[in-house]
């Protein structure tokens, strides 16, 4: 089976067609999203005239069979992770002024209001959001891959932390063997290109190569489709021959003075 898979599309309806290109050019036989489907960051994108969350939403539900809550869509509904044992969430905490929650966070958590515009959602689209799973798991005969926008326990990526060493990374592998799955794939961290991690190393395929993935656990980050500060790109995977390809999108990444 061929997939085609992507990630943190953020409102990008112009790189999401693009992407769809991709996919529709080398006859994926399916297209999983990772999360992230809306947020719209001032300072990190560009495409304000033309960002369109429903339309990016209404797509996702139509065509891709596993789709994944990523911690700006949970912002976009006002809603909390379930999967959240590293931080504790007062039951009332979007009715809290944002001082407050701040003030709670600690640091803890990534806070949106000072740059995030609203998605725009209609009913229909919150409603789908809100629905989405947190992680899924799905079985490829020979073996199962776990999928997710982050890490475990933080499947979500509402956590202000982004794994850099593979040490942090125990309970994810842990959580993967316990649900019997020897890959899982993850956006949010906006990479160049699929990031690998192992148990004991970190593999780099840059956009625009192959990489045969061996018969180990791993976590792989797909890139970012949304026009950002990282050049954005898809991921291509064939779960017969194990081959994951990093396509680049055809758009510089953007810049921003902080």
């Amino acid at each position: 089976m061929l997939l085609g898979i992507l990630a943190d599309i953020h409102e990008d309806i112009v790189r999401l067609n693009e992407s769809i290109e991709i996919f529709n050019a080398r006859h994926v036989d399916e297209i999983i999203c990772l999360g992230d489907i809306v947020g719209f960051c001032v300072p990190y994108y560009s495409y304000l005239e033309t960002r369109d969350s429903n339309k990016v939403v209404d797509w996702v539900k139509e065509t891709c069979p596993i789709s994944v809550m990523g911690n700006h869509d949970l912002y976009a509904i006002r809603k909390t992770p379930v999967n959240s044992e590293r931080f504790k969430y007062p039951e009332n905490w979007y009715d809290l002024d944002f001082s407050t929650r701040k003030k709670l966070a600690e640091g803890k958590l990534w806070m949106y209001e000072n740059n995030e515009l609203s998605a725009l959602l209609n009913d229909d689209s919150k409603e789908y959001i809100s629905a989405l799973p947190e992680y899924l798991v799905k079985d490829y005969g020979k073996y199962k891959i776990l999928y997710s926008h982050y890490f475990y326990p933080d499947v979500t990526g509402s956590l202000s932390v982004i794994i850099r060493d593979i040490s942090e990374l125990q309970q994810h592998f842990e959580f993967m063997k316990q649900n019997d799955c020897l890959y899982a794939f993850s956006g949010n961290d906006h990479f160049r290109g699929v990031k690998i991690f192992t148990e004991d190393a970190i593999i780099e395929v840059k956009l625009g190569e192959k990489y045969t993935l061996p018969d180990r656990p791993l976590w792989l980050h797909i890139p970012a489709v949304a026009n950002g500060t990282n050049q954005n790109g898809v991921a291509i995977y064939n779960t017969d021959t194990r081959e994951i390809e990093a396509i680049p999108l055809n758009t510089s990444p953007h810049t921003y003075k902080k």
